[in-house]
C-alpha cells in the first residue's frame, strides 16, 4: 500500500513538472514569435532633425517591465516598435523611463539618435530596472549626473519602510546651449507596495533638490499614488502639478492596464519648481496602434520654457 501511494505522488509530481516544463515552452514560444522581427526591424528617430524651437518637449513613459505573463501583441518584442513610434511623434527633447531593463536600455540606445543618457540599476540582478534620462545632445550640455537610491542611505543600495524593492531615482544637470540657463531633471519610480516607502522615497528625492540651489527643476515618473494621497501631497507642498499651471492641458488615466483601466487616476505627474518654468502644454500621449497598446501606461508630455 505505501509502495502504491509513492508511485501516485511520483507520477503526480512527472506529471505537474511536464506541465510546467510545458507551459514555460509555451511562454519561450509566444516571446521568441516576434523576436526575430525586433532584431531586423530596425527604426531609428533622431532628435537633431526636430524643429522644437525655443521650447523644450519633456516626455515620461512607464515602458512597462519585461513579464512573463506579456503574451502575444503585449510582449515587448512586438511593444518596442509602438513605444518609438509614440516618441517620433512627439520629438521630445528629454525623456524620462521607468522600468527599463538591460534589454530595453540596449533598444533604446540603438534606436534614439540625437541622445546622451544616464541610467543606474537599482540593484544587480540580471533583470534589474533603472530610470534612465534621455536628453537632446544638441540642444543640452551635461553639466552634472547622478543616481540615489530612496532609502535612509540613498549613497548605496539600500531599501528601507517595507519596500517592496529597490528604488532609485536618476537626474541630469543640463544647460541649454543658446541660454546656458540650466535645468534639472530628476526621474523616479515609488514603491508600488509601501506608502511609508514612497511618501519617504519622495522626500529623499526633495532633500536632493534643495542641495542645487534652487536651480528650475523637474521630477517626472510613475508615483504609484493618486492625487489624494501623502506622497502627492508631500510633492506639492514644495513642487507644482504641471498639469494644472496651464489651461492648455489634458485629463484622464496614465495608468490604464493595458485598457482595461481607462477610468484609473494619474499616477504619473511632472512636478515643476515653483519658480523658473513657464508649462506651455500638457498632454497624456493616449495613442493604440491597431487596437494595441505600447505599454500599460500612458505616456505624459510637457511643453515648458525656462525664465
Amino acid at each position: 500500500m505505501a509502495k502504491s501511494k509513492k508511485a501516485i505522488v511520483g507520477r503526480l509530481i512527472n506529471w505537474l513538472c511536464f506541465c510546467l516544463a510545458l507551459a514555460l515552452a509555451g511562454i519561450a514560444a509566444v516571446e521568441l514569435w516576434y523576436y526575430p522581427r525586433y532584431l531586423t526591424h530596425k527604426t531609428t528617430f533622431d532628435i537633431s532633425t526636430a524643429e522644437n524651437g525655443d521650447e523644450i518637449r519633456v516626455m515620461s513613459a512607464n515602458v512597462r517591465c519585461w513579464s512573463p505573463t506579456d503574451f502575444f501583441k503585449r510582449s515587448w518584442f512586438y511593444r518596442a516598435e509602438l513605444l518609438l513610434k509614440n516618441i517620433t511623434a512627439q520629438q521630445p527633447d528629454i525623456i524620462g523611463f521607468q522600468e527599463v531593463m538591460p534589454l530595453h536600455y540596449k533598444y533604446l540606445t540603438d534606436s534614439l539618435l540625437g541622445y546622451d543618457s544616464v541610467i543606474e540599476y537599482r540593484d544587480s540582478s540580471v533583470i534589474s530596472e533603472g530610470c534612465p534620462v534621455f536628453y537632446n545632445t544638441a540642444k543640452f550640455a551635461l553639466t552634472d549626473k547622478g543616481s540615489f537610491w530612496l532609502s535612509e542611505t540613498p549613497d548605496a543600495m539600500s531599501k528601507d519602510w517595507d519596500a517592496a524593492c529597490y528604488r532609485i531615482c536618476s537626474y541630469v544637470i543640463l544647460k541649454e546651449k543658446t541660454t546656458d540657463r540650466q535645468l534639472v531633471v530628476f526621474n523616479t519610480h515609488l514603491d508600488h507596495v509601501s506608502d511609508e516607502a514612497r511618501i519617504n522615497g519622495i522626500n529623499v528625492v526633495l532633500d536632493k533638490i534643495k542641495q542645487f540651489g534652487g536651480l528650475p527643476s523637474i521630477i517626472m515618473g510613475d508615483f504609484n499614488a493618486g492625487e489624494d494621497s501623502s506622497t502627492y501631497q508631500a510633492a506639492t507642498a514644495l513642487f507644482d502639478d504641471a498639469k494644472y499651471q496651464t489651461e492648455n492641458t489634458m485629463s484622464g488615466a496614465t495608468y490604464q492596464n493595458w485598457g482595461q483601466a481607462l477610468d484609473n487616476e494619474n499616477i504619473d505627474y511632472f512636478m515643476i519648481s515653483k519658480t523658473g518654468i513657464n508649462v506651455l502644454k500638457y498632454a497624456i500621449i493616449n495613442a493604440t496602434y491597431d487596437g494595441v497598446y505600447p505599454s500599460d501606461h500612458f505616456p505624459i508630455v510637457i511643453n515648458i520654457a525656462l525664465q
